[in-house]
């Protein structure tokens, strides 16, 4: 299973397509808000997203757990739990929740980080062209080559 993880996209369409180009095999697509893009957008792509800061009207939640494989993840922003002070709140949340992974954004950097057994994970902005790939129980970074 080949799952693509996007935060940030702000609406750059053209950045989304040339990941998909790069990466055509995704089974699924996790982005962790401020996609700016429409629901029906969304949907089309089947994008399964939450709720960014600048997501004004969006309907989105603003987290969800999934399951994958027998593995949860946390799918979250990050604004509302304050992750550019810190991952204490986050940490909290995913552990309330049990799961495995937690994916975030909203800082707009990337990292991968275990912290007493919970995988964080922020793939960066695509905006800035950056990205991570789930594959066989591995997260890795990317950047797109502009």
């Amino acid at each position: 299973m080949k799952i693509l993880i996007t935060s940030d996209i702000h609406n750059d369409i053209k950045s989304l397509e040339k990941v998909l180009k790069e990466h055509p095999d995704i089974d699924f697509h996790l982005d962790a808000g401020d996609s700016n893009l429409s629901l029906g957008e969304l949907e089309k792509r089947r994008i399964i997203s939450v709720k960014g800061n600048t997501d004004f009207f969006s309907k989105l939640p603003v987290e969800r757990v999934l399951e994958f494989e027998g593995k949860k993840i946390l799918l979250v922003h990050g604004h509302s739990l304050k992750v550019k002070r810190g991952k204490n709140l986050l940490y909290s949340v995913a552990n309330s929740f049990k799961v495995d992974y937690c994916v975030f954004g909203h800082t707009h950097k990337q990292e991968i980080e275990d912290i007493r057994g919970i995988i964080f994970v922020n793939p960066g902005s695509l905006l800035d062209g950056r990205y991570a790939i789930y594959e066989n129980d591995k997260f890795k970074l990317y950047e797109l080559k502009r």
